[in-house]
């Protein structure tokens, strides 16, 4: 009986310290990515836009989106840096609220860009590449139709990239971090945006094989308006805009320790904007300001990586 209890006693013991060495133990997430790697992804998102103008009139517009990233490994420093060729595609529509049935399905323009990456997730440069045989977005389309602004704003959440810890992490510690993402704006000079970020590592998973690093990150970027502000082709088209306001983001993704990629993330993200517009005498002029309010979530998933 005796020895009954001290084995018992013991094997609590080696239980104990089993896990209290896996809560001390530290995780380095880094992206690892290979040369001539080509990674696929698929990107579901949903979401809603609330417009409320000067009079108080409110309109409200749902949306639902099917896209696939393609990042081609075209290069990897001796830092970890990796060169990465993104092509982004995939439909997109507007639901009606009666039965949330899709309508009006619109084919997403083909977005690529070459990116560079670090192994902390960070992006170092982002820009856009010429398509071949592809039909450009028509200049000011998506300012006439709603879902032409939705459709152009899509390959902007399929190119969120979550953030990584500065440095290794054990499991429930926190993080944080700021500075500034270059921003892909339309017709523009390359810009630069504000961000700042609290992450924690929630804990490890084990998904058959793979071991997952799962975080929850909560992102801020408060000056998304001025950005949006400054887009020359408004000048050119007359139109004086001028907007307020940032994007929070919830971020939960799930790393491969291994593969040393994010397998899964979901994104919730809020923005909120106060907009004036003055448009041009040719169209009548006048002075209209706007109360906008989107909200997206966005599911990206690892789909397959060739070598």
């Amino acid at each position: 009986m005796k020895l009954g209890k001290f084995f018992l006693l013991g094997l609590l013991a080696l239980l104990g310290g089993l896990i209290f060495a896996d809560e001390q133990q530290e995780f380095s997430l880094r992206l690892r990515y290979q040369q001539g790697q080509t990674v696929n992804y698929k990107v579901n998102l949903e979401g809603k836009v609330n417009l409320i103008s000067e009079i108080g009139v409110a309109t409200d517009l749902q949306f639902k989106g099917e896209l696939t990233k393609e990042e081609v490994i075209k290069e990897v420093a001796d830092d970890g840096t990796a060169t990465l060729i993104v092509t982004v595609s995939g439909k997109m529509g507007l639901l009606m609220s009666t039965s949330g049935s899709q309508t009006n399905e619109q084919k997403v323009p083909t977005v690529r860009l070459l990116m560079k990456l670090k192994p902390d997730g960070q992006i170092a440069e982002i820009k856009p590449l010429k398509l071949e045989g592809e039909k450009p977005i028509e200049q000011f389309e998506f300012l006439q139709d709603p879902l032409q602004a939705l459709v152009f704003s899509a390959n902007a959440w399929a190119l969120f990239q979550p953030n990584l810890p500065p440095k290794s992490v054990k499991v429930g510690e926190n993080w944080e971090s700021t500075g500034t993402v270059p921003v892909p704006l339309p017709g523009s000079q390359p810009a630069s945006a504000k961000i700042s970020n609290k992450g924690k590592l929630t804990c490890i998973e084990r998904k058959g094989n793979d071991e997952l690093a799962v975080v929850e990150v909560q992102s801020e970027v408060p000056e998304i308006g001025e950005l949006v502000s400054k887009l020359p082709m408004l000048k050119e088209m007359g139109i004086d805009l001028q907007a307020k306001g940032g994007t929070k983001a919830n971020t939960k993704y799930w790393f491969d320790l291994a593969k040393g990629l994010i397998s899964k993330s979901e994104v919730n993200t809020e923005t909120k904007m106060s907009v004036v517009i003055q448009m041009p005498e040719n169209v009548g002029g006048g002075i209209m300001s706007l109360q906008a309010q989107t909200q997206v979530k966005s599911v990206t998933e690892l789909v397959s990586i060739k070598s």
